[in-house]
């Protein structure tokens, strides 16, 4: 499915765009991570993808197998390319072939949540919720994120919400304010 309209949503008598290529924040006092989903769920007829310190794989599969699973399991992705597709991902994040044949938490955090990304990304998720996670990073590293999270939304049709109570991140992108009590879901092309 390609990105190519934005998605309005009814709050009130205002409307919200999720536009391609744009980050935004939603201050997490406003709903719980699983709620949001579910909104956004109804909104792109998808769940978002989701980057998470947290994110559940199969824990006796090997990073390789992970990938493997989770790209299999993706609508209109080519099956027979998915070894060269993951061999691509993992050279591409410098992940050797012995560290791809262990399990999920033995990767550094960093590229533990990179690789979500790059996932979400080859899943076909055209919005990508970041949880929480970032809240808890020192400054200079939050500054490394947001370079990273603009490089990747200004080279994809990706947008990315982050999920945030770090009211300074909500001054830095595209604050999103939802009014879960009339929040409609409709879509319009």
């Amino acid at each position: 499915m390609m990105f190519t309209h934005s998605y309005k949503k009814a709050i009130g008598n205002d409307l919200f765009l999720i536009r391609p290529k744009t980050i935004y924040t939603f201050l997490s006092v406003q709903m719980d991570l699983a709620s949001l989903m579910k909104q956004l769920n109804r909104q792109l007829d998808s769940f978002p993808g989701l980057i998470s310190k947290d994110a559940v794989f199969i824990d006796y599969l090997t990073i390789r197998e992970n990938m493997l699973v989770i790209l299999s399991l993706t609508p209109d992705h080519p099956k027979r390319a998915l070894d060269l597709v993951v061999t691509e991902v993992l050279e591409e994040l410098q992940i050797s072939d012995s560290l791809a044949d262990q399990h999920f938490n033995v990767l550094p955090l960093n590229l533990f949540l990179k690789l979500q990304l790059r996932l979400a990304s080859l899943c076909n998720k055209k919005v990508i919720l970041v949880d929480d996670w970032l809240d808890h990073e020192s400054a200079s590293a939050k500054q490394d994120w947001l370079l990273l999270f603009r490089g990747f939304v200004r080279n994809t049709d990706c947008s990315i919400i982050f999920f945030t109570s770090d009211e300074q991140l909500l001054s830095v992108e595209n604050p999103l304010r939802l009014d879960p009590g009339s929040y409609l879901s409709k879509k319009i092309s």
